[in-house]
C-alpha cells in the first residue's frame, strides 16, 4: 500500500516528514510513499533527502495529465522519469471533454453547464477534430484517450471512475489499443504537448 501526499508542505523540511513516513512503515501500515501534484523540484527535493536517510523515497506521482493537459511534460514528467517515480495521472479523461462529449450532447445523452461548457466552448474545434480521429479509428474517445496516455513515457496507469462496467470494459480495452505513429502524431496536432524544460521555452 502507498501513502499518496497530496500537495508538499513547504513550511516542514524533509527530514521531518521522511523520518514520520520512516515510522509508519515501520509499523507496517504503508509499505511506500508517493505524491500528488508536486512540481518536478519537489520530487527531486523529496528523493534526494531520501537517498540522504536511506529511505526509498517517492515511487509514485499523481498528476493532472491528458491530451487538453499537459503541462506535466515541462518538468513532472522529467524529474519522476530521472528518480524512477511512476506516473499515476487523474482526470486522463479532462471532466469528460475527451469522452466524447460532443456525440454525447447530438443523441441527447448529455448536456454540459457552467465550467464545464465554457472548456467546451473554448475548445469545441479542437475536440471536433479529437472525435472526427475517433470515429476514422473505429474507437470510442474516451478509450483513445486512455490508450494515449498509456503510450507516455513515464505513466504507470491513468486513474479511471467508471460508474458501470461497460466503463470498466472500455478502459479495459485501451490496455490494448495499439496507436501507431501517425495517429500519435495527429494527436500531438490536434493537442500540442510540451517539450522537456528547459528546451520548450528556452531553444
Amino acid at each position: 500500500m502507498a501513502y499518496q501526499m497530496h500537495h508538499s508542505d513547504r513550511e516542514t523540511p524533509w527530514e521531518e516528514i521522511w523520518q514520520a513516513m520512516e515510522v509508519l512503515v515501520a509499523q507496517g501500515k504503508i509499505l511506500y510513499v508517493g505524491s500528488s501534484n508536486f512540481a518536478g523540484w519537489h520530487i527531486a527535493q523529496a528523493n534526494c533527502a531520501a537517498g540522504a536517510r536511506g529511505f526509498f523515497g517517492l515511487v509514485s506521482e499523481q498528476s493532472i495529465y491528458n491530451l487538453m493537459t499537459r503541462e506535466i511534460e515541462l518538468e513532472v514528467l522529467p524529474a519522476a522519469i530521472s528518480y524512477g517515480v511512476g506516473v499515476i495521472p487523474w482526470s486522463p479523461l479532462n471532466g469528460g471533454l475527451l469522452g466524447g462529449v460532443l456525440k454525447q450532447e447530438r443523441e441527447g445523452r448529455r448536456r454540459l453547464a457552467g465550467r464545464a461548457r465554457q472548456m467546451l466552448e473554448r475548445n469545441r474545434e479542437q475536440i471536433l477534430a479529437y472525435e472526427s480521429l475517433c470515429e476514422e479509428l473505429a474507437e470510442e474517445p474516451g478509450i483513445v484517450a486512455l490508450a494515449w496516455l498509456l503510450h507516455q513515457k513515464g505513466v504507470t496507469g491513468p486513474i479511471i471512475g467508471p460508474r458501470t462496467a461497460g466503463q470498466l470494459d472500455d478502459a479495459a480495452r485501451a490496455v490494448t489499443l495499439s496507436l501507431d505513429d501517425k495517429t500519435l502524431a495527429r494527436l500531438d496536432a490536434i493537442f500540442p504537448g510540451y517539450r522537456q524544460a528547459p528546451e520548450h521555452y528556452a531553444w
